[in-house]
């Protein structure tokens, strides 16, 4: 069965990860998605510099959060005392039991802020479930596939944006949106080689 839109609240200011950053600059829309969305996006300066060291695909991503900086939607925030302590504790242990600085550092700023945090790797979101029980985590996906974004943007719009982050920056779906991406993308999705081998087959009978 489809699932509905997502359409839970969230906090004014969603803690972004650089993954996040990444997927909405590949929609080539980003500004307009998180105005749709109502939201500012807060994010914590480690991933200011996971940015400007990484060239995904050719894009200039550290430009294009500069963009979304001059028009007031997105700010980048140091780490205070509490959040270094939270930080330090992510990223030293066992491998199953850590994160890279900027999914650390993320985490870090959401705790510290009890603001929504947009992550997704699914071995962060586990250890956020597992280390803070009351901080709400959501994906780039359910921003996308949200009531907020459809309507103010539209389906078919929403439906291109989707298939820019993954054919541009394969972002990673969460199996609750798969019916409506499906929806939204149409035969598209065959091309979208992040998406789940079964997905892609089900598009394929779309042609």
């Amino acid at each position: 069965m489809r699932q509905p839109l997502f359409s839970g609240s969230v906090s004014a200011h969603l803690v972004v990860d650089t993954s996040v950053i990444i997927n909405l600059n590949a929609t080539g829309q980003a500004g307009d998605v998180v105005r749709a969305f109502g939201v500012k996006l807060r994010a914590s300066t480690v991933v200011r510099d996971e940015l400007v060291a990484d060239r995904f695909s050719g894009r200039n991503d550290a430009e294009s959060a500069a963009a979304l900086v001059d028009e007031e939607l997105l700010d980048f925030v140091a780490l205070d005392e509490q959040g270094e302590d939270i930080f330090a504790s992510l990223i030293s242990g066992r491998a199953a039991d850590t994160l890279d600085d900027g999914e650390a550092a993320t985490l870090a700023v959401g705790a510290v802020s009890g603001h929504t945090v947009v992550i997704d790797e699914r071995k962060a979101q586990r250890i956020a479930a597992e280390r803070f029980a009351l901080m709400q985590v959501i994906a780039t996906a359910d921003i996308l596939c949200s009531e907020r974004v459809v309507s103010g943007l539209g389906a078919r719009q929403v439906g291109d944006l989707i298939f820019n982050s993954l054919a541009g920056a394969r972002m990673f779906v969460p199996e609750r949106h798969h019916a409506r991406v499906l929806d939204l993308l149409g035969a598209r999705a065959t091309e979208c080689h992040s998406l789940p081998s079964a997905l892609r087959q089900a598009a394929s009978s779309l042609r």
